[in-house]
């Protein structure tokens, strides 16, 4: 026995902190992104950090590497192998961290660096050096590689958003459960993937082979062709002025009225684009918010006839998918569907790809799936069905720490406009996180909680732009830089939705850029 103090035994877990997750994508200085798995290190994590790197197209890319400790095998043997699996990734330069590796420096092809600490690395301003590369971070923990991540990262706010990709794939692939196997699947990465980040997420898919992306705008699709997105990409909402830009970045356009078409067909004329140009029709089937209406049909069909284009698919939008209540509407809205789309596809003489189903119709309709199915917030863990629900995992974690906590005499107050006062001591904490970034201010004054230890801790006062205070004197064990829980298990996005009296496609897209986003694997 140690013959220690239990209290003393509590008091020192209180004190460690939370290990990053592993295979943690971080935004980098110098256009970089930082790869940090500093969690372990042995053969097998070795070669799963190597397989995620093939989800960036970056062309270049660094490794840092440390000594592999407590594995009972020749050291020979041991880093022959390692250095075999990092030959093939072609690495513009391998930095090497212990006594150990840095002997068999040698075999590896790649540029490569030794050191014989963490601390050796960081003096030799070698890594500062780096620019639009990805750098992974590949370590034993006694190395303590994470202050790497430290130097390298772009932003450092306690504040962060963690996307977690696994959860993601996870999702898509209990929507694709529901599927016939030949249907596709398009991914909606409008709004920066519903605020997510764009390049990530599109990046990701196109690595597990989705078959479209769809995006709002043309300049949406422009930034990702820009970073190396080759995956096809429908533009939702084509403004006249990008029509060129859209040619030139083989974007394909949705067509919606006889204006749109004619214009667009202008621009594929000047362009001197030779081949038929593939454009998405979208039907008018009960929403009205824009598309093709039956009566349009006929001189549809012979406009398109007449022109360079060819109908890559025809679709509509269901304005009601998640609601129950409407299921008669949403019936005659496939029914419109049908008729219209087969009527279009004999005039046509070719049979172009359909699809009408969202997240909530995949899961609701799945009869009526086509050729092809939209995937947007169901990807992200969401279904306004309870069952289906429960087959989701949470995508998204926006969290942050206690900056201070303050004992709040009786009859003093909190905040702008003294809009909370306390009728009893009482323990409040604040938190670097306001409206700034993206937490509206008609949640504060104890209509929204957020969650520390595991407890709900309520909103007192006006939310500032950089700050928030909240009531933390029923949380247990609470302290300074316990991280609080804006949104994911408890609350999760859809309570959060719920204070704030919107859908989570609002509360998403409304998180501002200077929340640092970061892109876990479990």
């Amino acid at each position: 026995m140690l013959q220690v103090e239990n209290k003393k035994i509590v008091e020192k877990i209180n004190l460690l902190k939370a290990v990053e997750m592993r295979l943690e994508a971080i935004e980098g200085i110098k256009g970089n992104i930082v790869i940090n798995d500093s969690f372990n290190l042995d053969l097998d994590s070795l070669k799963t950090a190597l397989q995620f790197l093939k989800e960036y197209n970056k062309p270049k890319k660094s490794l840092v590497l440390t000594d592999i400790v407590g594995v009972n095998t020749n050291s020979k043997e041991l880093y022959e192998e390692v250095s075999e699996l990092v030959n093939e990734q072609n690495f513009d330069s391998v930095f090497l961290i212990g006594d150990e590796i840095s002997k068999f420096s040698e075999l590896f092809k790649s540029k490569t660096y030794t050191f014989i600490d963490t601390k050796e690395l960081i003096e030799s301003k070698h890594l500062s050096e780096i620019e639009n590369q990805i750098i992974l971070l590949k370590g034993a923990r006694k190395f303590e590689i994470e202050k790497l991540k430290d130097i390298l990262e772009l932003r450092k706010h306690d504040t962060v958003l963690e996307i977690n990709l696994n959860a993601i794939l996870h999702n898509i692939n209990y929507h694709k459960s529901l599927l016939k196997p030949n249907t596709k699947m398009m991914a909606m990465v409008k709004a920066n993937a519903y605020g997510l980040g764009s390049y990530e997420i599109s990046e990701f898919l196109q690595h597990h082979h989705i078959d479209y992306l769809g995006v709002a705008f043309a300049d949406e699709g422009v930034e990702l062709r820009k970073k190396g997105i080759t995956t096809p990409i429908i533009v939702m909402n084509p403004e006249q002025h990008s029509y060129q830009t859209i040619i030139e970045y083989n974007l394909e356009p949705e067509i919606y009225s006889f204006r749109v078409l004619e214009l667009f067909y202008e621009a594929v004329q000047k362009s001197g684009y030779d081949k038929k140009y593939p454009i998405h029709i979208k039907l008018e089937t009960g929403m009205h918010r824009l598309g093709f209406k039956d009566f349009e049909l006929d001189q549809l069909s012979e406009t398109l006839s007449e022109k360079n284009l060819k109908v890559q698919s025809m679709f509509s939008h269901l304005s009601s998918s998640d609601m129950p209540e409407e299921r008669e509407f949403t019936m005659n809205q496939f029914k419109v569907f049908d008729k219209n789309s087969s009527y279009l596809i004999e005039k046509l003489g070719y049979t172009p790809l359909r699809h009408i189903l969202n997240s909530s119709g995949i899961t609701s309709y799945t009869d009526h799936q086509y050729d092809m199915v939209r995937i947007g917030i169901g990807m992200l863990g969401e279904s306004p069905d309870s069952e289906i629900q429960k087959q989701l995992q949470s995508v998204v974690s926006f969290k942050t720490v206690i900056s201070q906590i303050s004992m709040v005499e009786d009859g003093e107050s909190v905040g702008y406009s003294r809009r909370f006062k306390a009728d009893h001591l009482t323990k409040i904490a604040t938190i670097p996180v306001g409206y700034a970034d993206g937490i509206p201010r008609l949640i504060g004054n104890q209509v929204g909680s957020l969650g520390v230890n595991k407890t709900l801790a309520p909103i007192v006062g006006n939310i500032c732009m950089d700050m928030m205070m909240i009531n933390v004197e029923n949380v247990p064990n609470v302290k300074e830089g316990d991280m609080v829980t804006v949104f994911n298990a408890k609350p999760s996005l859809k309570e959060f939705a719920g204070y704030c009296k919107t859908i989570t496609y609002e509360v998403l897209t409304s998180i501002s850029p200077r929340v640092k986003r970061i892109y876990i694997k479990d």
